[in-house]
């Protein structure tokens, strides 16, 4: 139910039974104490109306900055994923893809973190709105951190194979020396081999992820041994297929990236290797920029969700203790 209708129930519920209260004989020894709290109802009203609001507007920024973030990075992975270096570009293009991936793993290190502490928050427990809060912003970061990871591996895809480096030319067809490497194959030989190295670490990662999540699932399975509760085990069962799910995926980015063909992508000269880089380190400080003020709103949010939600409870308890304390629900 809507936070303010919730809120506004509660008050006109709270003013109703004050109401009958007080139209009892000005004797009645309850009325000072109903008067008290009906002072007290109308203030905390106030206030739980106004963090509600404040909840919305924080969520509004939040929903708004990143739907921003999100195309800007789309726009610059999309572009970055389809170009290539040439034999001009002196690997210009396959650096500004390392900094584009590295650039991808920081955000996806905020996104676990994120995820992590909403999980703790999940198995201390709390009320049930809370937590199905938690439950879809726990599936929100999920799906973000499957998004970055999805790019990294279109980014180390469009790097170079090196089927197309052995299409290069060795050595000069000179008479006079047939032994000297061309400038092509020696540029297109430490391109090859960064990009190696760059499809290594990824496949690293993703290896590393799959021992992970498969750590995780056994622990779970132990878990799930020495549960009771009926939920826990229902929110156990959920957790393991959701990292059986990872895990399988993990493994199909891995057979990709070692079976990729050569990249679709267009070469670029040095101009445009140098335009494309300089673009990238300006998005990339704006989008830092941006992604400090998100993690602000982040902060901010979870602290206008905390002070909803104790003006929530608050006025539920007194509403709970105006009812017991009424002449009306005396026996």
């Amino acid at each position: 139910m809507n936070q303010k209708i919730v809120v506004r129930l509660a008050a006109v519920a709270l003013a109703g039974l004050i109401g009958t209260a007080s139209a009892q004989p000005a004797v009645d020894a309850h009325a000072p104490l109903l008067e008290q709290r009906k002072q007290y109802a109308d203030v905390l009203t106030a206030e739980a109306m106004k963090s509600g609001e404040r909840l919305n507007a924080v969520n509004a920024q939040l929903q708004a900055l990143d739907k921003d973030i999100e195309s800007r990075v789309d726009r610059i992975v999309a572009l970055m994923a389809a170009v290539k270096d040439s034999s001009d570009s002196r690997g210009r293009v396959m650096r500004s893809k390392d900094k584009a991936i590295q650039g991808l793993r920081n955000s996806i290190s905020f996104y676990v973190r994120e995820r992590d502490r909403r999980n703790q928050d999940l198995a201390a427990g709390g009320s049930p709105v809370s937590k199905e809060g938690l439950a879809e912003d726990v599936t929100a970061l999920n799906t973000r951190i499957e998004k970055r990871v999805g790019q990294i591996l279109s980014l180390a895809i469009s790097m170079m194979q090196q089927e197309e480096f052995n299409a290069y030319e060795r050595y000069r067809n000179d008479e006079h020396d047939s032994s000297a490497e061309t400038k092509e194959f020696k540029r297109f030989e430490k391109d090859s081999n960064g990009a190696a190295k760059t499809k290594a670490d990824v496949i690293r990662e993703l290896k590393a992820s799959i021992d992970k999540q498969s750590s995780e699932i056994k622990d779970l399975h132990d878990k799930l041994l020495i549960t009771n509760d009926a939920q826990r085990k229902e929110r156990i069962r959920s957790q393991i297929d959701e990292k059986e799910e990872i895990v399988a995926g993990r493994r199909k980015q891995v057979e990709a990236l070692l079976s990729a063909e050569g990249p679709d992508a267009r070469s670029v000269s040095n101009l445009g290797a140098f335009e494309i880089d300089a673009l990238l380190a300006d998005m990339t400080l704006d989008l830092q920029s941006d992604f400090r003020k998100l993690q602000q709103l982040a902060a901010e949010r979870s602290d206008a969700q905390v002070r909803a939600r104790n003006h929530q409870e608050r006025l539920a308890r007194l509403l709970k203790d105006t009812e017991l304390a009424s002449p009306a629900a005396a026996p």
